[in-house]
């Protein structure tokens, strides 16, 4: 007999089925690191047990719900519920490792694996990691410390036992989450559901007309600056094993690093040991400052203006109106940030000019690619100009169809090109046709009034999201040691890091926890809900919630209104 044809929820669950097992597969992926650190291994379960619990699921939704029925087309919005899911399903998946660690009969009796995080903790840096944020709660004593012993990168080491394979899960969340979870099984299962999902997940950038051609391009140019990326860290200095992570963090414009103190820590002059009897003193900062620089931006532009840069079309490069809004901000942002840090950095001290330079380039760049990564010691010697100017950076964000976040730079380039319009052809007569052209992905065509509704929109949901976010964070109680101001200050910035998933932070998280436990899990969770609606973009999400909820009340009463007049 037939089988009825997969529509409805019989289908979001079918095809959910099918990327929850792609996501388990995902979640071994760390485990290839015991092949290069066998000690390791007492940590297998805790990511086998979610790996297996993924797979099995997914292939048994997948075989009950979809397999062998005709699959319809989804409805208005199941695109979105379907799309929300996967993301929830990703971050709960990624969640596991960390929270499974506090399990000692999981780890073999080996109760020093634990990294102590709860539920909570664990889902916050899921979550960043997937949404590239790079706010993080990982223990400082998981980071790698020590110093780098030859120019050649020897790994360092941990006081925990088990960093590298816990260290690579953050960095490969962000790259998974930032080339995005349906891109990349669009490039291996082709579905003619997976147009809707393809676009609904953020991305505009179909290369070619096959969209499973298009992921799979996409995906080896990704798959390509993260190779020449470590290579050219491994060569400035930085350990194999750290420069593949940061490689990664970078291009997915994420934050995560494996030392606590980001790329300051490569920074700094350090001494990388004697090699036939000559001593080697270099500041292995400065090559992968610039390295991890050319990485954010590549990160932060759509993969279409790639393509150009590619293939010597530098006219449709350099013309695009996001590279020149780009290279407008980052111009600005160089010049503000540093000028600020010369006189303003700790409080009044003021820095050199080179160093100046240094710290304000690399803090522009982070910011307008909402990256996260820092070469200075802490945000909070910058200064408020530096604050201030961060905030507009990362709110304004990086290119569409890019692993960054933010508004994107199209959206406000097109308003500023509107704003222009506006003031330009103010006293002209209606009867004069005011030409309104830009030039973008290589084409010179006329700004629609659909696309200045869709930019105009879109900014105004976000700063609605970003006032109630803010609000929130307010409500609960503040830091001992700050005033009202200042948490007012770190709430308002803080949510929109979050939002744009930027990562250089301000709070004091482990600070919080210790004076109110209770108010931080709200804090967090707060935070989370920002990064994962910033990822989203939140109208996926809230077509998601409008047909699980408000669709059923409106059929509900509509059926009640059908059925009234048989009644009579």
């Amino acid at each position: 007999m037939k089988k009825a044809p997969a529509k409805g929820f019989r289908l979001i669950f079918g095809y959910l089925g099918l990327f929850l097992a792609f996501e388990g597969v995902v979640i071994l992926f760390p485990l290839l690191m015991l092949a290069f650190y066998p000690g390791e291994w007492k940590v297998l379960l805790d990511f086998v047990i979610p790996a297996v619990f993924d797979i099995g699921v997914g292939i048994l939704l997948y075989k009950l719900l979809v397999s062998g029925r005709e699959k319809m087309r989804f409805k208005p919005k199941e695109d979105a519920v379907l799309l929300v899911l996967i993301w929830v399903a990703a971050i709960l998946s990624g969640a596991f490792p960390f929270f499974l660690t506090q399990f000692s009969w999981l780890n073999f009796g080996d109760a020093n694996a634990s990294l102590g995080m709860s539920f909570s903790e664990s889902f916050f840096e899921a979550t960043s990691g997937f949404t590239t944020t790079g706010l993080t709660l990982f223990p400082e004593k998981a980071y790698l410390d020590g110093t780098i012993s030859s120019p050649l990168g020897v790994d360092s080491c941990s006081s925990y036992g088990y960093a590298h394979v816990f260290l690579f899960h953050r960095a490969f969340m962000q790259f998974i989450g930032g080339v995005g979870l349906v891109l990349l099984v669009t490039s291996i299962i082709a579905s003619r559901q997976n147009f809707k999902l393809y676009f609904a997940e953020g991305h505009n950038d179909q290369i070619v007309p096959n969209l499973a051609k298009s992921a799979k391009i996409i995906f080896l140019v990704y798959a390509g600056w993260v190779a020449a990326g470590s290579l050219g860290l491994w060569l400035a200095g930085m350990p194999p094993f750290e420069a593949v992570c940061t490689s990664m963090g970078c291009l997915a414009t994420g934050g995560f690093s494996t030392r606590s103190e980001s790329i300051y820590f490569f920074s700094k002059m350090m001494p990388l040991g004697e090699i036939s009897n000559l001593s080697y003193v270099v500041n292995t900062g400065i090559g992968i400052e610039i390295i991890s620089c050319v990485l954010m931006l590549a990160g932060a532009t759509s993969l279409v203006l790639h393509t150009f840069a590619l293939r010597g079309k530098f006219k449709e490069f350099f013309g695009d109106i996001e590279t020149c809004f780009a290279v407008a901000l980052f111009i600005i942002g160089v010049i503000v940030c540093t000028s600020s840090i010369t006189y303003l950095y700790n409080d009044g001290g003021g820095l050199d000019f080179l160093t100046s330079l240094r710290y304000g380039t690399y803090f522009t760049i982070s910011s307008m690619t909402t990256s996260g990564f820092a070469n200075f010691p802490s945000i909070f010697k910058l200064g408020p100009v530096c604050f201030f100017l961060g905030w507009i950076l990362m709110t304004i964000g990086g290119g569409m169809g890019s692993t960054s976040g933010g508004l994107k730079q199209y959206r406000v380039g097109i308003l500023g090109k509107e704003f222009y319009w506006f003031l330009r052809y103010h006293d002209t007569s209606d009867r004069t046709i005011s030409p309104r052209v830009i030039r973008r992905l290589g084409v010179v065509k006329e700004v629609d009034e659909s696309a200045v509704k869709e930019a105009r929109n879109y900014t105004l949901l976000v700063l609605v999201v970003f006032a109630a976010g803010s609000l929130a964070l307010m409500f609960l109680p503040k830091l001992p040691d700050l005033t009202q101001g200042e948490w007012f200050q770190r709430c308002f910035y803080e949510f929109m890091n979050g939002f744009t998933s930027n990562g250089i932070s301000m709070m004091d998280y482990v600070g919080y926890k210790a004076a109110h436990p209770l108010a931080y899990n709200g804090f967090i969770w707060i935070e989370t809900m920002a990064m994962f609606f910033g990822r989203l973009e939140i109208l996926p999400i809230i077509f998601a919630l409008w047909r699980f909820i408000i669709d059923p009340i409106r059929e509900m009463r509509l059926n009640a209104k059908k059925a009234r007049p048989s009644l009579e």
